[in-house]
């Protein structure tokens, strides 16, 4: 038999015995392969990553745009490694942590290997691989929403009192660090509060004191960074009003709803592909009973009320978002979605709650090992392939250590002092803040009010760099008059680390020097060894 010859009856006969061995082997996998992919390929951090270390040292209880707690993980890192690459474990490794909640809550639910099943489905989704090496705030949220799923779910049908009280107040934790993470975990919180107000079983809870322990241990956890929200007039909710396009025509009422959910769904077509291959089609159901040789199944039957709160999860969050932004003609923007569908596949699974017959487990199996294979593959397209076939500019091939050298250099070279602020364009910026040999605070946008960390004071006497892509030269004006006293104007353009015919990068910059201090031209003596004098247009 072909699947025999290729291995796949023992393969799926082991996963059917051995359900949480197989699932650590393909998570180590999928951590390994995710993280070593693009530390080695990458010339330069990704956008995200980039404003991780750029802004997470400056250690704020909220930024300007989100909560802090992914910045504040990544910087964490970087400080104790000394290497930018190890902000690539993050992603994954979160992605890796919320597959086992998910599972975890799976096998509690309907057993530990149609949970793998629906565990492994989830490789066919974007937001878990070939996004998922951007660490940011939509990666981050995914290990706390599984968290707070699974021990919300214990604390529902847990029978031992003590450990009840044990998992609402972790629910309430990880639900509040889901907030420290992102401020859309909105959906989720709404989503649990309304399935403990409507459902019939879970509305017991409330003559109890599980919810109220949730509530104390969110409030306890969210506490510090409600408080610096209100301190901040609520900033991020404006980046978010920004970023949300607004309807201004009858018809984007109806349109913009479509438009998410249809993205929705185009992200969620691999994993919805995978999990059908496990099912006949509803008019060729089976009985035949759940085993392959000798094997006996690790399957459990989901109760009603199991079924009823996976399909919450499933689809509670995806519709609390659509109808939040419907009434506001609001169009969500499609990174929105990254949390809200790891419970789907095990939903699905639970509510089928029908055998699975062998030839199709064969090719399940068959079809995860090819989209574990093709996707990275995928990626090594994107990064190695397509420069050589048409110029699409990327951040990872965007000069970043070397811009920084140049303008650390030479604003070292102009006033004797080192750089210590850096402004202007936001990608730039925290290029020169993550890769120069002094790391300078960044301003962000060259708007001290998005910058909470910074001290226009110590700016004046000490100087700022000023540094732009093309398309903020219409903001550099703007920029002359927030820090007056810019001597010396000049432009770079470097080649962007890629193969093929690419375009280079064309930048400008500024130097603002310190307060009192005469404009100086040091020899190249003077230079501080850590900056490597690359070739540039002279000043001008």
């Amino acid at each position: 038999m072909t699947s025999r010859r290729f291995g796949l009856v023992p393969l799926v006969d082991f996963a059917r015995r051995e359900p949480f061995d197989v699932l650590i082997i393909v998570l180590v996998v999928h951590v390994f392969v995710w993280t070593m992919m693009p530390a080695l390929l990458n010339a330069n951090l990704q956008l995200d990553l980039a404003e991780d270390l750029a802004l997470g040292k400056e250690w704020q209880l909220v930024y300007w745009k989100h909560p802090p707690l992914p910045w504040w993980i990544a910087a964490g890192l970087y400080q104790l490694t000394g290497d930018v690459r190890i902000v690539y474990l993050l992603g994954p490794l979160s992605a890796a942590v919320a597959m086992w909640a998910v599972w975890r809550l799976g096998k509690d639910i309907v057993g530990g290997f149609p949970a793998l099943l629906a565990v492994l489905a989830l490789e066919g989704l974007h937001f878990f691989n070939f996004s998922v090496v951007k660490f940011a705030h939509d990666q981050c949220q995914l290990p706390f929403w599984a968290l707070t799923a699974l021990f919300f779910h214990r604390a529902l049908t847990r029978e031992q009192a003590r450990l009840r009280v044990l998992d609402w107040a972790l629910a309430g934790a990880f639900l509040a660090l889901s907030f420290w993470s992102k401020y859309a975990a909105f959906a989720l919180a709404a989503t649990l509060g309304l399935f403990l107000l409507v459902d019939r079983d879970a509305r017991k809870a409330w003559r109890t004191p599980g919810p109220y322990v949730m509530a104390i241990a969110f409030v306890l956890v969210i506490a510090p960074n409600a408080w610096a929200l209100v301190q901040s007039d609520f900033l991020p909710f404006r980046y978010v009003d920004a970023r949300a396009k607004t309807a201004v025509h009858w018809w984007q009422y109806v349109w913009f709803p479509l438009q998410w959910s249809f993205g929705q769904l185009f992200f969620l077509l691999p994993t919805l592909g995978l999990v059908a291959l496990l099912y006949p089609a509803p008019w060729r159901i089976t009985t035949a009973p759940l085993t392959i040789g000798e094997v006996e199944p690790n399957v459990i039957r989901s109760g009603a009320f199991d079924r009823r709160y996976l399909a919450w999860l499933a689809i509670g969050p995806f519709l609390v978002t659509t109808l939040v932004a419907l009434p506001l003609g609001r169009l969500p923007v499609a990174m929105w979605g990254y949390p809200l569908w790891s419970v789907l596949p095990l939903a699905i699974v639970a509510w089928r709650d029908q055998p699975f017959e062998p030839v199709r487990l064969w090719r399940f199996a068959a079809a995860v090992i090819a989209v574990m294979v093709i996707m990275p593959l995928a990626y090594v397209a994107v990064e190695e392939v397509e420069p050589m076939l048409r110029d699409r500019p990327k951040a990872t091939q965007f000069p970043g250590r070397r811009l920084a050298d140049i303008v650390s250099r030479d604003f070292f070279e102009k006033t004797g002092r080192p750089l210590t602020y850096v402004a202007g364009t936001e990608f730039a910026a925290n290029n020169v803040a993550v890769y120069g040999p002094t790391r300078p605070h960044v301003i962000v946008h060259g708007d001290p009010r998005l910058s909470p960390w910074i001290d226009m004071d110590d700016v004046t006497k000490r100087g700022v760099l000023i540094v732009w892509e093309e398309q903020g030269a219409a903001l550099a004006e703007e920029w002359m008059k927030t820090f007056p006293g810019a001597t010396v104007r000049g432009r770079v353009m470097l080649p962007r680390q890629a193969g093929g015919k690419v375009a280079p990068v064309r930048l400008q910059y500024a130097i603002v020097p310190p307060a009192g201090a005469p404009l100086i031209i040091l020899p190249p003596v003077a230079v501080p060894p850590a900056a490597v004098p690359p070739a540039a247009v002279p000043p001008s």
